[in-house]
């Protein structure tokens, strides 16, 4: 584990500090401002900022879902809650290309024309995020012993009383990891969101996509010196 993940990491920090001159500050302080290739049309900085929010709200759409559907499967039985459960983990088989494809030859007309809406991306990261949700919160919320919910009845509390009273506090910290996940998942996401990204909004994963295929003048001119024939 620490060879694989960590070492490449701590080589990745160690390289952005690496300037032609020696160690310094210099690309984070390029962060915030564009560069003349004409790569971006907004700041890498911004970028990063957009990735934040993009995953926020893809974080609490996933959560608000994934967490009434894994309810939903704990209350009931069947072959049909199987299917339904097997259907939410359709987005795990089919390619998040596929997924943003989609979205994008689908929700193109009204009344769900959203190609021109900031909440498209979203919505793309949160359908990634959901199986990690129902996947995390179905076994605690399945472990709920269901005579602590009929007592809770029996008292005369409500539904939703005894929800936030009961089932709640036991599956906090399940919550708590799920959006971990969710926001994890969203914040890297980047085989939908770089069909649905706006050129002006794109996340980080799309801002390092194109940075990574940018062509490198002085390394090309290194290695394939022009001839004349």
């Amino acid at each position: 584990m620490a060879l694989l993940i960590l070492l490449p990491l701590g080589v990745l920090v160690e390289r952005s500090f690496a300037e032609p001159g020696g160690y310094g500050l210099g690309y984070y302080r390029a962060l915030g401002s564009l560069d003349e290739a004409g790569t971006f049309l907004v700041p890498p900085l911004e970028a990063i900022g957009n990735s934040l929010r993009y995953a926020v709200a893809a974080t609490a759409i996933a959560v608000v879902i994934g967490g009434l559907a894994a309810a939903a499967l704990t209350r009931r039985a069947g072959r049909l809650v199987r299917g339904f459960d097997a259907l939410l983990m359709l987005p795990l088989g089919v390619s998040a290309v596929t997924v943003g494809f989609g979205f994008l030859i689908t929700l193109d007309e009204p009344p769900l024309d959203l190609r021109a809406s900031w909440i498209l991306v979203p919505l793309a990261q949160a359908l990634v995020g959901v199986p990690f949700v129902v996947r995390t919160m179905l076994p605690v919320l399945r472990a709920v012993d269901e005579r602590l919910r009929e007592a809770a009845a029996v008292l005369g509390a409500s539904p939703w009383r005894a929800w936030r009273e009961v089932d709640l506090p036991l599956v906090r910290r399940a919550l708590l990891i799920a959006a971990g996940f969710a926001f994890a998942v969203s914040l890297g996401e980047f085989g939908a969101t770089v069909f649905i990204a706006r050129p002006e909004s794109p996340t980080l994963p799309v801002a390092v996509a194109r940075l990574l295929g940018r062509p490198a003048p002085s390394t090309t001119a290194r290695r394939w010196p022009s001839r004349r024939f």
